[in-house]
């Protein structure tokens, strides 16, 4: 791990900025939720945050290949524009939607971009671990540091005062990112071409891998966009504890076991933890005190701690173009927020919040379902023995 070398280093520790800046998002629903508009409102608000996101990405896959400091700046840049925006729209919706997907236009260039660059940084059989850190360290800077921040900017100022706090961030963001190097790529790293790309992304087991990222992202979307309007709704105080609790479990567990995602398998690794985020789906509909969303909390801890290393190093291994993967995976998270933030949101506008988060829990046992034939498929590549002779073989 090239923990040595300065500019990744310092790459690696800037990458915390964007998600702070982003935080703001999660406690839009409860802002709308006091403000007694309905969940169908809510996800449709949310789902213009997600509809920000995928018009970055057609671009976003060449950009982080080819103009990856200007993508950076620009993400910044235009996260920085659309806190101003939310804070100054705070009371519209159709003013705080736009703002929102303004916001997430420019998360989008950030999260695309550092992920396929410290995913170039380094050997293809170190990229499950940098992963794993990569996701723990995104975790404290979203759950602890940027959900704290901004919980309690929002209640001590307001809302308002809360996005254009989080501007200042993002716009000091900008600025060191026009002043830092980017990482170093590895000579064996290499581009893949369109054409190899779509190739490799269009086989079966590729594409089913993909519906089974896509049926966990709906899960932990719906966490994300509407638990902040269920404490609201069920008063359940805080959720920072929920998400600190959720930090503890990602960060020990990473720091421990990081390495080991290949070595317990990746497919084993994915269905164990489909099957916890089955039990998360089912306790957070039906939770109604806060010592229970901190236990949930743990157990989401446990439900992410190897999934998404072990998802992710499996595409870079399997489809060529790590700028293109970064982006594709980025179009199937915001496949899943439209799912989860209009669907599901529709779902509890009828049913409630109980019978969205019941939704969610079915959509983790189906992803468990689906990803059991490919055990064997997403073993490793770069392993000298039981790997597939093409790694891109259907």
């Amino acid at each position: 791990m090239p923990w040595r070398d300065a500019r990744f280093a310092g790459f690696f520790l800037a990458a915390s900025l964007g998600p702070i800046a982003s935080m703001a998002l999660r406690f839009v629903p409860g802002h709308l939720e006091r403000g007694e508009h309905s969940p169908a409102i809510i996800g449709q608000v949310m789902a213009a945050s997600t509809l920000g996101g995928l018009v970055a990405l057609p671009l976003a896959g060449w950009l982080a290949h080819h103009r990856l400091r200007a993508m950076l700046i620009g993400g910044a840049l235009l996260q920085a524009v659309g806190l101003v925006c939310a804070g100054t729209a705070a009371d519209s919706v159709g003013g705080l939607a736009a703002s929102v997907a303004l916001m997430s236009l420019g998360t989008a260039h950030l999260d695309v971009g550092v992920m396929a660059a410290v995913v170039a940084s380094v050997p293809a059989n170190r990229r499950p671990q940098v992963l794993a850190y990569y996701f723990a360290f995104v975790s404290l800077a979203r759950n602890v540091v940027g959900s704290a921040l901004a919980e309690w900017l929002g209640a001590r100022w307001g809302f308002a005062a809360m996005c254009h706090a989080l501007a200042g961030l993002a716009a000091a963001h900008a600025i060191v990112r026009v002043l830092m190097p980017t990482p170093a790529v590895l000579a064996e790293e290499t581009e893949g071409t369109s054409r190899e790309f779509w190739r490799d992304v269009t086989r079966p087991r590729v594409l089913v891998l993909a519906a089974v990222f896509t049926l966990l992202s709906i899960h932990y979307v719906a966490q994300e966009s509407f638990i902040t309007a269920l404490a609201a709704r069920r008063a359940l105080g805080s959720v920072t504890p929920f998400f600190a609790a959720y930090f503890a479990v990602i960060a020990c567990g990473r720091a421990a076991a990081g390495h080991l995602v290949d070595r317990l398998g990746r497919g084993p690794v994915v269905v164990a933890s489909a099957l916890l985020l089955v039990a998360v789906g089912g306790g957070l509909a039906e939770v109604h005190t806060q010592a229970g969303t901190i236990a949930l909390g743990i157990v989401t801890g446990l439900g992410h701690l190897l999934l998404w290393p072990a998802l992710y190093a499996t595409f870079y291994d399997r489809v060529r173009g790590r700028g293109m993967v970064s982006a594709a995976l980025s179009a199937a998270l915001a496949l899943a927020g439209f799912i989860a933030e209009l669907g599901l949101g529709e779902v509890a506008a009828q049913g409630g919040y109980r019978a969205l988060y019941w939704a969610t829990a079915g959509c983790a046992t189906l992803a468990a379902v689906l990803v059991l034939p490919l055990s064997r498929w997403m073993a490793p590549t770069h392993e000298e023995h039981g790997a597939d002779p093409d790694p891109h073989a259907p």
